[in-house]
């Protein structure tokens, strides 16, 4: 009887051990899905940063001529500039996207790809998902894309007013703007959106 005892005792301890090192095993694996989420997520927040800041700086590229059309009172080379971007030939956009890129931790992919108004990229993490239980994690860096796009807000016309220089119209309503007015300041986010998309 006592032979038996010390059989299950010694069987009882083995499945103790089996059971806490497969714990211990799944545990460091959902470390390592943690570790590999918040990379991924880091990478993420990067690509949509440096998205929105080529689309920004693709738009802030238009606000000397925007300027210049309406000092002149050019209701033909306003309308144009206000429902269409793409001035710039890439260089103000790709170096902005760069810029954020690496001051968010990641490093940008290729050229910036511009279609139209829209603004796409791809970065690569700096750091990778670090060592853990999964073979290889130290050499995987996360990737992300993100676009976004300058979307016109006043395409709906634009009317000399005699009174108050011109007025636009906008999806918001009319705008009237008078760049004769003591401390005048033009607001590019008036006339444009900048967003990513889904």
């Amino acid at each position: 009887m006592r032979t038996a005892l010390r059989r299950d005792d010694g069987q009882t301890v083995g499945i103790y051990i089996v059971s806490i090192s497969a714990l211990f095993f799944l545990a460091f694996a959902y470390f390592a899905v943690g570790q590999a989420a918040v990379n991924r997520n880091s990478a993420q927040t990067a690509a949509d940063a440096a998205a929105l800041a080529a689309a920004r700086a693709e738009r802030d590229h238009i606000k000397d001529d925007l300027l210049a059309a309406l000092n002149a009172g050019d209701l033909t080379e306003l309308q144009h500039l206000l429902t269409l971007i793409g001035q710039d030939d890439g260089g103000a956009a790709q170096t902005a996207a760069s810029n954020y890129a690496a001051a968010n931790g990641a490093t940008l992919q290729g050229s910036v790809q511009v279609n139209g108004n829209s603004f796409t990229v791809q970065v690569q993490a700096n750091d990778s998902v670090g060592r853990s239980v999964v073979h290889g994690t130290e050499d995987i860096h996360s990737v992300a894309t993100a676009t976004a796009v300058v979307e016109p807000r006043c395409g709906g016309g634009v009317a000399k007013d005699g009174a108050h220089g011109l007025d636009i119209t906008c999806d918001d309503g009319s705008l009237t703007l008078d760049p004769t007015a003591p401390g005048f300041t033009l607001q590019l986010s008036d006339f444009y959106a900048v967003h990513l998309t889904n």
